[in-house]
């Protein structure tokens, strides 16, 4: 069902309290409405344009086909976050990753150039800009130290704890392949988890 323009400015007000009414007027005239259904890509690889997206409801992942055409997850994303690959939208190269809707999916489309521009001239919106540099920074920095100090184990109970939701709304295989093992692994340390209680 889709959201109506009440609830998608309720999302907003929810997600950034900082923002004004008319803040996020401001925001919402430079995007567009979309629901993907599950499975859907919402970019795809090799995409032309600086598009990026806010997901309003649901969870998204985000991968790359290796040179052996296997599909590498290199994020998982639910409701508040603004997704979209860096080098496209920066550097204007080549769009390098695919962004698909795990359930179904409701997102907010926009130009990052207009956002950029729209948060030169606001004040609260830059340091909304901002901060979603910040969280960028901070997850693939917690990524990368994860990937190179945990086990899978601990990576696992790490993800549950700062993302409960992703058991109900991701596939046992993308949170496989997030945390770098294959499903057969991911079961069995499920498994040893419940024998030992920690869940």
């Amino acid at each position: 069902m889709p959201l109506s323009k009440e609830e998608i400015k309720n999302i907003l007000i929810k997600k950034q309290p900082d923002l004004t009414k008319k803040d996020i007027a401001s925001f919402l005239k430079i995007t567009s409405y979309k629901i993907i259904g599950a499975k859907e890509i919402i970019i795809k690889r090799g995409y032309p344009s600086k598009k990026a997206f806010l997901i309003l409801n649901g969870t998204v992942r985000g991968y790359y086909i290796s040179n052996a055409g296997i599909e590498k997850n290199i994020l998982l994303r639910r409701e508040g976050y603004l997704v979209g690959d860096a080098i496209k939208l920066f550097n204007d190269k080549y769009q390098r990753y695919t962004y698909e809707a795990i359930p179904e999916t409701h997102v907010l489309y926009f130009n990052y150039p207009d956002f950029e521009k729209l948060a030169i001239k606001n004040p609260s919106i830059m340091q909304w800009l901002l901060n979603i540099f910040k969280e960028i920074i901070i997850l693939q920095n917690y990524r990368i130290e994860s990937m190179i100090s945990m086990t899978a184990e601990e990576r696992y109970l790490d993800l549950i704890k700062i993302n409960p939701s992703f058991l109900e709304k991701a596939y046992a295989k993308h949170i496989a392949n997030f945390l770098g093992i294959t499903p057969v692994s991911l079961s069995r340390i499920i498994k040893e988890i419940k024998e030992k209680n920690y869940l």
